[in-house]
């Protein structure tokens, strides 16, 4: 029983199954981890990416709201006019004062009177066209795009003066403003606020719902640098967090969003618990953390009331300050790795059992041969060779197919050893022999062939054609025996001619050639018997089928060289006989020894010999069978 494990099946297959199983095992492993963290590293770029386009949202749509302000911080028209026109405004929280009396009436006196000599028309009509000149230029300021909702510029007192949706002069209380004072500290730089509800703004809006703004301000001087009043921008707040709103409303992973500033205030979504989101605020992009990838960082995060794995993205705004956070649970946003894993084990579990399977099968084939090859070897006998003779050995190889092999080799031995020295004297003499055939260069079948067909015209009184036949055989016989080695072409297709007149004599109608040749190439000089043989060979295989048979014999001159094709309508060369005569060629081109050739398949491998002779490496010789049946011989050479 423990013997079936010594075979060689079962040693090949166990060793090609194991090393099948480490290597794709391995291989299977490193695929699994390498995907895995390039899944989660594409994850957490692809999250860590939003964060930075959301951010870049924000920081866009604020840097506008600061461009407008910086517009009108720099613009000494708005400056001017809004002076001018907030200084012929009359005082409303002081009615009566005696130096806005005085104040008009020396516009009064520097403009003098106008239609009807009214006193108060000149002022008025100052007051309109200031306010026309100051609408017009923070319309500019803002720009043709109106990147900004609203705009509003107040000086220190109570006069305000809006443009974009809301228009015109009011009036107002500093001390209800929050960010007042704030931005009277801020003596360079800006204040964003905080997201307010916004009744004004909300009327312009076909929504119900109110409308939340973010408001930027800063200060603007004169041109001594002293303090003129507050410029305040205002936009939506749906649309500086559209970005947001959108990725919010719309992703696979559930994520949340989250800004808020360096106080630990929320600024998105609205009404954000600050103490269910405290363990977040806590965290600055100015922390180090584990992972960073551009601007921004990514950490796992442990989320302090679910205790969940979440990955977080980071992001801060140096123009707002502001803080983004992505929040993802780690194993949504790794569940396509999770899947993937999954999915690679079961594959490979599929594809290691095929491939054992496949061991299983290489190893079977490998050793069956080996058995037949060991039955053959144990059923040959001699008659002359006695049983007794032989001792059964055993190789000691462990292998009971190889041990088998070794007992039969050992019976084989004494056998081969007394029919070596007769063996080898026979092939001496069959080598020999052919080597005188080779000299002779002279086929008998084609001569026996012919004289037979005479016989038969003969005893059929077919004396026209005996003669025709006797006299192109003669003719035939007499180029062959010439001593000359090179011929013109023109020769050689006189004689070829010959031989397929004889045969024609012989088969009839069952028989049709054809020869084109270019005239031009009728004086070539070229090896006798190169053009004869080949139709001999093409009439020798294409008569092993059904006649009719045709011979096609074409030449012509192509870029300096001349080639010549005999193709029949045979059954073609096999694979085999192709395969053979190539190695042959091979050999010869490698070792420049004429082999030792058969008597009845020299004549292709004797022509290349002779081509290549004559012509060298420009030497053409092709052989192949023909798409439309039958095969094809080209030689040529060198004009």
């Amino acid at each position: 029983m423990l013997t079936k494990f010594k075979t060689i099946q079962a040693v090949l297959f166990s060793t090609y199954s194991l090393i099948i199983f480490i290597v794709f095992t391995v291989l299977v492993v490193w695929l699994c981890l390498w995907s895995s963290d390039l899944l989660k590293q594409n994850a957490t770029d692809s999250l860590a990416s939003m964060g930075r386009s959301m951010q870049e949202h924000i920081d866009s749509e604020i840097q506008k709201m600061n461009d407008v302000s910086l517009n009108v911080m720099y613009s000494n028209l708005v400056k001017n006019h809004f002076k001018r026109y907030t200084s012929e405004l009359p005082d409303q929280t002081q009615t009566g004062d005696d130096s806005d009396s005085e104040s008009n009436k020396q516009n009064i006196g520097l403009s003098g009177s106008i239609g009807n000599g009214s006193v108060q028309s000149v002022p008025e009509a100052h007051s309109v066209e200031n306010a026309k000149a100051l609408a017009e230029i923070l319309t500019a300021a803002i720009g043709p795009s109106r990147p900004v909702e609203q705009l509003y510029l107040y000086d220190f007192k109570n006069k305000m003066y809006g443009n974009g949706f809301d228009n015109g002069e009011r009036t107002y209380d500093p001390a209800s403003k929050p960010w007042f004072k704030a931005v009277l500290a801020m003596q360079n730089g800006k204040i964003i606020s905080l997201p307010v509800p916004d009744e004004e703004m909300s009327r312009y809006i076909s929504s119900s719902d109110m409308q939340y703004s973010v408001s930027l301000f800063r200060q603007f001087y004169d041109n001594y640098n002293d303090p003129t009043g507050i410029v305040e921008v205002k936009q939506y707040y749906n649309r500086i967090f559209s970005s947001m709103l959108a990725f919010t409303g719309d992703n696979p992973y559930g994520a949340q969003v989250l800004v808020y500033n360096d106080n630990g205030d929320m600024i998105y979504p609205l009404q954000a618990d600050k103490q269910h989101y405290a363990a977040y605020a806590s965290l600055t992009a100015g922390q180090s953390l584990p992972q960073t990838q551009g601007k921004g960082s990514y950490l796992s995060f442990v989320n302090p009331n679910t205790r969940a794995k979440e990955l977080l993205s980071l992001h801060r705004s140096e123009l707002t300050g502001w803080n983004t956070l992505i929040i993802v649970s780690e194993s949504k946003l790794l569940a396509p790795v999770f899947a993937f894993a999954k999915q690679t084990v079961l594959v490979a579990f599929f594809i290691l059992l095929f491939a054992i399977m496949l061991s299983y099968a290489a190893s079977k084939r490998i050793t069956y041969p080996i058995l037949k090859i060991h039955r053959s070897i144990r059923s040959m006998r001699l008659e002359d060779l006695g049983t007794g003779r032989v001792a059964a050995q055993t190789l000691g190889s462990g292998l009971n197919e190889l041990d088998q092999l070794h007992v039969s080799f050992v019976r084989m031995s004494s056998r081969l050893k007394e029919s070596m020295d007769d063996l080898l004297l026979s092939q001496s003499q069959e080598m020999q022999a052919k080597l005188v055939a080779l000299q002779s260069q002279m086929n008998p079948h084609f001569l026996y062939n012919t004289l037979a067909t005479i016989h038969a015209m003969a005893e059929e009184n077919m004396n026209e054609q005996i003669v025709a036949m006797t006299e192109n055989m003669s003719d035939f016989l007499r180029y062959f025996s010439t001593d000359a080695a090179i011929v013109s072409l023109q020769d050689e297709l006189l004689h070829t001619g010959k031989f397929l007149d004889i045969n024609q004599i012989r088969f009839g109608q069952k028989l049709h050639y054809e020869m084109e040749v270019d005239e031009r190439m009728l004086e070539l000089r070229i090896p006798k018997l190169v053009v004869q043989p080949l139709v001999e060979n093409a009439l020798k295989f294409g008569t092993q089928h059904e006649p009719p048979w045709h011979i096609h014999l074409s030449g012509k001159i192509e870029g300096g060289e001349w080639r010549l094709e005999v193709a029949d309508n045979g059954p073609g060369f096999s694979e085999e006989s192709l395969a053979h005569l190539f190695a042959r060629i091979r050999e010869v081109d490698a070792t420049h020894v004429v082999p030792v050739l058969k008597l009845g398949g020299m004549g292709l491998l004797n022509i290349y010999i002779r081509m290549k002779l004559t012509y060298g490496d420009a030497a053409v010789f092709q052989i192949h069978n023909r798409p439309e049946g039958g095969a094809a011989i080209m030689i040529g050479g060198k004009l």
